[in-house]
């Protein structure tokens, strides 16, 4: 029995006329043709259910499809009674189909292709063409034809017809190197009328005119094609075509030979080196980099050169190399040869210079004594125009010595870091490219799919990827090799950081072994300390906050971190290149390898950042805002050791984020004594600015460590600043519950400071609803608490709250004397901001002596607080009739 799935669906039995025993019913059909094509896989039931009624099955789905799992028995039962009753089998979570590879027209087309790709790898081009055109033979139509399709069989449908005319492109591919170009020109007319965006097609139809001495008629082929991309999707041609096209303009001769064939498959994405000594067809992908290319280009043709390219992993080295390399062949008609150390046993001279010589054809055996085959060399390169391309030296040693230097020869050489004893002519810095660069690659590399996607979604794939060059190429290839996906789905599946690394592996091009080559050839110090920088908040930071988190020297820490810099593992940050950043990418590496450490390692280290922050920000000994520049952006860990005193506002700005990341991090990690510290040292710069979810974020993780450590001054501090936050936002009984239990936690903790500004804040909240009686009572014992502790801002709260007071029951004379107090009080603090504020209240007090008691409306409460209606007296908690705007 045999089945057919590349036209319309059959099923055979052969007997002396074959007779076709097919399913009539369209939901028989869809549930063989779904069994067949995971032929000797398990198709769960939820799967054949959402393939035959998509998402509204009816109540008896898994019933119906036990009987049509029986109908297909008996059918198949009849068509071949020896093994048709075992061919359908139960297997959770569904069914099985048993089936000879050699009976189903889908494995026997797939077998074929990929025999047929690798004869063409061997330059087997008869056998490759006749292996293609079996395949191709075997296609009666479109896929499934008449079978509905769900979401499976459209999947497979659009997997299939992708690889169909892949075949198609490798057998015409084939056919082309046999010089068949003039029997091809009928069936590329036709073919590239009925795919008119396909660029391969209408390339190898461009070849094969122009071998046929139609050089126009290939010209014009471009001229329409262009204009149908331009008119319908608003691009141009890939670099590959316009490279033919100008190759067809200059009458290149070269493209008249059979062997010269310079079109190969464009949805491959990047590839693979072939072995040493022999460079890669030109990558038709390549794109971007156009002024880094231009600049490699003109430095290689300088005598006798020696480039070096550096770079992380991933920026694009090799691919920048091997390009430059094939725009040269005129340049050096002697040769361009390519050795690719990643690939070399070893990286000692003897074995770099004897891969030299061997793609040289220097005869064997070869000389013992490194001197002898240097003397080889030299004698073989003298006199020649070669360019030596030697890729991924990075574990070479001492490349200087086994370089060929006479004139005439040129030497690119593609290393993350400059080796030290190397001395090239030329140093060339590959970075990230820029975000239109990074679009272009990824767009280039994913196809019609991703050159169609909406701008927002290439923005956000680009960012995912971190603008790296290979994980943008490897996502376009993803893209490419799965034609059912849009660009938003892969966008979806590399949102996710745990598997993102994941995402980013295709066909043997995986973005985690790339960065993992880099770390596994770090010493085990090195490897520990990138492991072990993962717990730092993203973005940049110093040596200083890496010295906390390493436990060691700041001096020991920068040393580490520029080793890890020339590994390619970290960048330089900061305009004067004093800071540092783990690439996106590489974050997710480190945070992978991390797990492998201990969870008491990776705890202990943030507990010293955050310890390390808490000591950087407690030296600010108050909170000092002078201007909008508070509200500047925040970067990343910074910390110094070396400025001491009180730290300007835009470092708590610039820090904010960082800071907030620390506290949250040590909370989660238990370090509940660092948090408590950091958490204080904080959480007067987000109320001033009023960051109202970081404010809160750091002052319910200082809550917890306090309760987990029992400090109850801690506690108090804690519930207190969370009074103040639920007191500007109006939650007025939040804030009563929040005051009250800081008070009762304080008075039992005995810390009179925090017990003044717990009482400060119910003076606030009862002046706020008019409750002037119970204001004055609680304003009073927040004096003796605030009396009775050497912390003077209790004393500016409490004095800030007795001057409202004055001030809202006429008492103009008190009200001035008491924001005198407070501005002096200020001063002391050296708090601009509340100097600021004291000196503004001060003055609103002579306007206001003659007004009647209880009036309140207009006045600035708190720094960037005012209250805009006169107060009423209401129960706390009802705040309808109530009104404060925050002003930062």
């Amino acid at each position: 029995m045999r089945f057919h799935l590349l036209g319309p669906l059959e099923v055979l039995r052969p007997t002396t006329a074959d007779c076709y025993v097919t399913p009539r019913a369209a939901k028989h059909r869809i549930v063989l043709a779904t069994l067949l094509v995971r032929a000797g896989e398990p198709v769960p039931t939820e799967t054949l259910i959402n393939e035959l009624w998509g998402e509204t099955p009816p109540r008896t789905a898994t019933t119906t499809i036990q009987v049509y799992i029986s109908q297909l028995r008996k059918l198949l039962g009849l068509a071949d009674s020896d093994e048709a009753q075992q061919a359908i089998v139960t297997r959770r979570p569904g069914y099985l189909i048993r089936l000879d590879p050699g009976r189903l027209d889908l494995t026997r087309f797939e077998v074929l292709y990929q025999q047929g790709v690798a004869a063409a790898e061997q330059r087997e081009h008869a056998k490759a063409s006749e292996l293609q055109d079996r395949a191709l033979a075997l296609w009666r139509g479109r896929f499934l034809a008449d079978t509905p399709a769900g979401p499976l069989l459209s999947a497979e449908a659009a997997r299939l017809s992708e690889l169909r005319m892949a075949s198609l492109e490798q057998r015409i591919r084939a056919d082309l190197h046999l010089g068949r170009h003039h029997e091809l020109l009928g069936e590329l007319r036709a073919a590239t009328t009925e795919h008119p965006l396909r660029e391969e097609l209408h390339a190898h139809l461009m070849v094969a005119l122009y071998r046929s001495g139609r050089q126009a008629e290939a010209l014009q082929t471009f001229s329409a094609l262009r204009r149908t991309l331009v008119d319908e999707l608003a691009i141009e041609p890939g670099p590959a075509l316009q490279q033919l096209h100008q190759r067809l303009l200059s009458g290149d001769p070269r493209l008249l030979h059979t062997a010269e064939h310079v079109v190969r498959s464009l949805g491959s994405g990047p590839q693979p080196p072939p072995p040493s000594g022999k460079l890669p067809p030109p990558d038709v992908r390549f794109t971007a980099r156009e002024a880094e290319l231009d600049h490699l280009v003109g430095l290689l043709r300088e005598d006798s050169a020696m480039v070096v390219v550096t770079g992380a992993p991933g920026t694009g080295k090799s691919a920048l190399a091997l390009q430059a390399a094939q725009m040269l062949a005129d340049d050096f008609p002697d040769g361009r040869i390519l050795i690719d150390l990643r690939t070399a046993q070893s990286t000692e001279r003897v074995e770099i210079t004897e891969r030299l010589l061997r793609a040289l054809g220097a005869p064997a055996p070869l000389p013992d004594q490194p001197a002898a085959r240097r003397a080889l060399l030299n004698r073989l390169v003298e006199g020649r125009r070669l360019l030596v391309v030697l890729d991924n030296a990075d574990r070479a040693q001492d490349l200087g010595d086994v370089l060929p230097g006479p004139p005439g020869t040129a030497t690119l050489i593609t290393v993350r870091y400059l080796p030290g004893r190397l001395r090239p002519t030329t140093t060339l810095r590959l970075r990230p490219p820029e975000q239109t660069e990074a679009e272009k690659i990824f767009t280039v590399a994913g196809g019609p799919a991703a050159a169609q996607a909406a701008p927002e979604t290439v923005q956000e794939i680009v960012a995912l990827c971190d603008r790296l060059p290979y994980a943008l190429s490897v996502a376009g290839a993803r893209l490419t090799a799965h034609p059912h996906w849009t660009a938003k789905a892969l966008a979806n599946r590399l949102r996710a950081e745990k598997t993102r690394l994941d995402e980013l592996c295709n066909d043997g091009l995986d973005v985690r072994a790339r960065l993992l080559d880099a770390y596994e050839e770090c010493s085990a110090p090195e490897r520990d300390a990138f492991r072990l920088l993962s717990v730092l908040p993203p973005g940049p930071f110093t040596g200083d906050a890496a010295a906390a988190v390493l436990g060691i020297a700041p001096v020991a820490a920068e040393a580490l971190l520029d080793r890890l810099v020339r590994h390619g593992l970290l960048a330089v940050e900061g305009a004067d290149h004093c800071g540092y950043e783990i690439p996106l990418l590489h974050r997710l590496l480190a945070v992978e390898l991390a797990e492998q450490d201990t969870t008491k390692a990776r705890h202990a280290a943030i507990g010293r950042l955050c310890t390390a922050y808490a000591d950087a920000a407690e030296w600010s000994g108050v909170l000092v805002v002078a201007d909008d520049r508070a509200l500047a952006r925040p970067t990343g860990p910074v910390l110094s050791s070396h400025a001491m005193g009180p730290r300007p506002p835009h470092w708590f700005a610039e820090q904010q984020t960082a800071l907030v990341w620390t506290v949250r991090a040590a909370a989660d990690a238990g370090q509940w004594c660092p948090v408590l510290r950091l958490a204080g040292a904080v959480g007067d710069f987000l109320e001033a600015t009023a960051a109202w979810d970081d404010w809160a974020t750091t002052q319910e993780a200082a809550l917890r460590a306090a309760e987990a450590t029992g400090d109850g001054a801690g506690r108090a501090r804690a519930l207190r600043s969370l009074g103040d936050l639920a007191w500007q936002q109006r939650r007025f009984d939040d804030a009563y519950d929040h005051f009250e239990k800081a008070r009762r936690t304080a008075r039992q903790a005995g810390s009179d400071a925090e017990a003044a500004r717990s009482l400060a804040g119910l003076v606030d909240l009862h002046l706020e609803h008019g409750s002037l009686q119970e204001a004055a009572r609680l304003a009073a014992e927040a004096q003796q608490a605030a009396d009775a502790a050497p912390d003077p801002r209790a004393r500016f709260e409490v004095l800030r709250c007795r001057a409202l007071l004055a001030l809202v029951a006429s008492r103009g004379a008190e009200a001035e004397e008491l924001f005198g107090r407070c501005l002096e009080t200020a001063g002391e603090l050296a708090d601009r901001r509340l100097e600021a504020w004291a000196r503004r209240a001060g003055r609103s007090v002579a306007p206001r002596s003659g007004d009647a008691p209880g009036a309140y409306g207009g006045v600035e409460t708190r720094p960037g607080v005012w209250r805009l209606r006169p107060g009423r007296t209401e129960p706390i908690g009802d705040a309808a009739q109530s009104r404060s705007v925050i002003l930062p």
